[in-house]
């Protein structure tokens, strides 16, 4: 319940205060009095669409504050909880709306966005106006209506349905991209073949192509390298002992010279000992290289494979990486995604498992919702014309047609394909009948301006029975109507209000005379400026304004008529 309303330049408003109280109140004033403005602000508390224009010329920022009692409320205490704010009794909303940047908002001071602020507002406040005959007018509308009159069970249906169709629709399309992608996935599937088994039938070996390059210069040059090792080999040890003297003959000769020098003199046993390791060394060196040239072969035919080997590591070299750790990296990636390719048979198969159960259970719920729906239409049909008797609409009926409609593509459902959509496979549409004999036809077609003022208060009326929404906003709902159809909506609005604080604005002293806390709002114009003021009228205060909603001025009979209203209006309450 709203207890206060604070807005300070918004709109045309500079500052005012207002202290609304349970059960009805009304607001009324003349015509562009700036009642809606009050309205506008609850709005943008609420998390309503708000733009700098809503900033007072020449303010730099509007603010509207409003502070609600939230006792009886759970499903405004359950958000803010969830949104880690305090749930006590009282709850403040403020909303900053900047002319220039960004603007703010808060909840019990603390920051917020205008999604928080709104999935808050949901849970407070409801608020109808003239714009809501054209959601009643609007078939699209009439589904999330009927819903809503369902209750908890068929919403929560709605959702479970949702849900369902949304699976659905995904799985639908991840089958359509694996058949477009068919053509594209085979043959990339031939490439990955050929690159894999390419690699494959090279064999390669770690670091083999180092091994050849080696190799390849040992072929090439074998010649010069056994002309090189045999002089070599000869220099170290090949010496025939005469004029060309080995380095083994060499040392041979210089080793028995100080051997026979060392057996006079000890000091020689160190350079002995040094020169016999020299020559043991250059023994072990000319084995070494007489070895070598006993191995070394010069062969054309296998260096023309080494060529032709380190070609081919060449050729993948190119196509697949710098190295051959690079090109088996390729090779690892390539089988992955091969394996991926072929594995689309399973998911094709998985997914349509998948849809095929998705699809079963959509049937079942979808089935189950579409009969919820149309028992709730029977049942809300009666109820809304039952209703609409009390709205000084005796013969008027009002009925709920839920059908379904063709689709050759759609949910298989009793042997027969039909659309499904977000909501299920329903198509909803209200009925109207004004009078006696007329069939009954789409709401859109038939119903005037009056009627439709009572069809949508008969709605709320049904709504409100399981509605947690604590306040109801009715702004001007009962326009074009008068006589006994003013007294029958008076009469709905205060019955309303026996369970919900109800705000109405209003030009009908039918309705005004109900209420448990009545306003006026009023328009003057100071030094070039607008102001908007708003005043809680009692007594005689009230009996005036009464009197000139009815006559369009003051009157004695205006006077007389108003403090009739408002004893009958008293003696209805006493009497309820």
């Amino acid at each position: 319940m709203i207890q206060e309303l604070k807005i300070q330049d918004f709109a045309v408003v500079r500052s005012l205060e207002i202290e609304l109280g349970p059960g009805l109140n009304v607001l009324t004033g003349e015509t562009g009095a700036g009642k809606s403005i009050l309205i506008d602000a609850v709005a943008a508390i609420r998390g309503g669409r708000v733009s700098s224009g809503d900033v007072r010329s020449g303010a730099e920022r509007a603010i509207v504050e409003a502070s609600f009692d939230i006792a009886n409320s759970p499903g405004a205490a359950h958000t803010l909880t969830e949104m880690g704010h305090s749930a006590d009794e009282t709850l403040i909303l403020v909303r900053e709306i900047a002319a220039q940047g960004r603007s703010k908002c808060r909840v019990n001071a603390r920051l917020a966005n205008v999604t928080q602020l709104a999935q808050i507002g949901e849970a407070l406040v409801d608020i109808h106006g003239q714009h809501d005959h054209q959601s009643l007018l609007n078939p699209a509308s009439h589904l999330s209506i009927l819903d809503a009159l369902g209750g908890d069970a068929v919403l929560r249906l709605a959702d479970e349905v949702e849900s369902l169709v949304r699976e659905r629709s995904e799985l639908v399309g991840a089958e359509r991209a694996l058949d477009e992608g068919d053509r594209d996935r085979a043959r990339r599937e031939d490439l990955l073949r050929y690159q894999i088994e390419e690699i494959d039938a090279a064999a390669l070996e770690e670091g083999e192509d180092e091994r050849l390059f080696s190799e390849r210069q040992r072929l090439a040059h074998a010649e010069r390298i056994a002309a090189a090792v045999n002089v070599a080999y000869e220099a170290l040890y090949g010496g025939d002992g005469g004029e060309q003297m080995s380095a083994n003959d060499t040392l041979g000769t210089a080793k028995s010279q100080l051997e026979e020098a060392a057996s006079y003199d000890e000091e020689l046993e160190g350079a002995l000992n040094t020169l016999e390791q020299l020559l043991s060394t250059v023994q072990d060196v000319a084995m070494d290289v007489r070895r070598y040239a006993e191995r070394l072969e010069i062969d054309p035919g296998r260096l023309v494979e080494v060529e032709e080997r380190l070609e081919l590591i060449a050729r993948l070299k190119r196509k697949y990486g710098d190295t051959l750790e690079e090109i088996g990296a390729f090779r690892a990636a390539a089988g992955h995604e091969l394996s991926q390719l072929a594995d689309s048979q399973e998911r094709r198969a998985a997914i349509q498992a998948r849809r095929q159960k998705v699809e079963r259970e959509l049937a079942e719920r979808v089935e189950r919702l579409s009969a919820m729906r149309r028992e709730t239409g029977e049942r809300i049909g009666t109820a809304i014309s039952e209703r609409l008797r009390t709205l000084q609409m005796p013969d008027a009926r009002f009925s709920v047609l839920v059908h379904t409609k063709p689709d050759p593509q759609g949910l298989s459902i009793q042997g027969e394909r039909v659309h499904v959509g977000p909501h299920g496979i329903d198509v909803v549409e209200f009925l109207f009948s004004a009078n006696p004999g007329e069939e009954l036809r789409p709401l859109a077609r038939i119903a005037s301006g009056g009627e439709m003022s009572r069809v949508m208060l008969a709605i709320k009326g049904v709504l409100a029975e399981i509605d947690p929404v604590g306040t109801l906003i009715f702004d001007e709902v009962d326009a074009g109507l008068g006589g006994r159809a003013a007294e029958s909506v008076a009469d709905a609005l205060a019955e309303l209000a026996r369970t919900h604080q109800v705000l109405v604005v209003t030009h009908l002293a039918q309705v005004a005379a109900r209420a448990d806390h009545h306003f006026t709002v009023m328009k003057e114009v100071r030094d070039r400026a607008t102001f908007v003021s708003a005043q809680r009228l009692e007594g005689e205060e009230r009996v005036r304004e009464l009197a000139r909603m009815l006559d369009g001025k003051e009157t004695q009979t205006g006077f007389e008529h108003a403090r009739a209203l408002l004893s009958l209006a008293h003696k209805g309450k006493t009497a309820s």
